[in-house]
């Protein structure tokens, strides 16, 4: 037996050793954890596939097998990695991002350049796949787009530097009015400055508001 997930009062009855005993709170962490203890000695290098938007798909490889996949919000990305780092913090971590949805993407690289990690950017053409009978939903799209460009050599970046247009500027207006169900939008200096990663969604709201 490689790993055994239980909790913290169980875990003390147990005849196992301590090392390969998992107790986490959140059910993805300990399937992950386990995993990593399962197979993580023999990954010589761990890649993780971004595929960008409003709700970005994710996928961790491993000797180019897939570990994990996740689809998340934006401001759970980073977060997320550097959980993935604490998990694997004795292999190199490469970060593979498609190039579409230009101002989420680069607010990520951002985000995850000053994790530490090297980034690769993609051409992301053709990693979404047709959906044939039976299946349904973006969500599996997503998923499948990441896998697919964590398996294609980037280009590396460094740091993005981010003039939205007015159009964009425009949406993220309008995300906030939906964030406060309709209740408010915040003005256009408040969206850029969300627009350039200055700022989350979340504080530009509060900021608007007075809290």
């Amino acid at each position: 037996m490689g790993a055994i997930i239980t909790t913290e009062d169980e875990a003390q009855s147990i005849d196992f050793s301590k090392e390969r005993m998992v107790i986490e709170d959140k059910p993805q962490a300990a399937i992950d954890k386990a995993i990593s203890l399962l197979f993580g000695e023999d990954f010589e290098r761990i890649i993780i596939g971004i595929d960008p938007g409003k709700y970005p798909g994710m996928a961790v490889l491993g000797n180019n097998k897939t570990i994990s996949v996740h689809r998340i919000s934006v401001g759970e990305v980073c977060p997320l990695i550097k959980r993935i780092m604490q998990e694997y913090n004795n292999k190199k971590i490469t970060v593979r991002i498609g190039h579409g949805a230009r101002l989420i993407r680069s607010q990520l690289i951002n985000g995850i350049l000053d994790l530490g990690l090297e980034v690769e950017m993609v051409d992301e053409t053709g990693t979404t796949p047709r959906l044939g009978r039976g299946v349904h939903g973006q969500v599996i799209s997503d998923i499948i787009a990441a896998i697919n460009i964590a398996k294609i050599p980037g280009k590396n970046v460094g740091k993005q530097f981010i003039e939205p247009s007015s159009g964009e500027v425009r949406v993220i207006q309008e995300r906030s009015r939906e964030y406060s169900n309709g209740r408010s939008t915040i003005p256009r200096i408040l969206a850029r400055a969300v627009a350039k990663g200055e700022l989350t969604l979340d504080e530009a709201v509060e900021k608007h508001n007075g809290y």
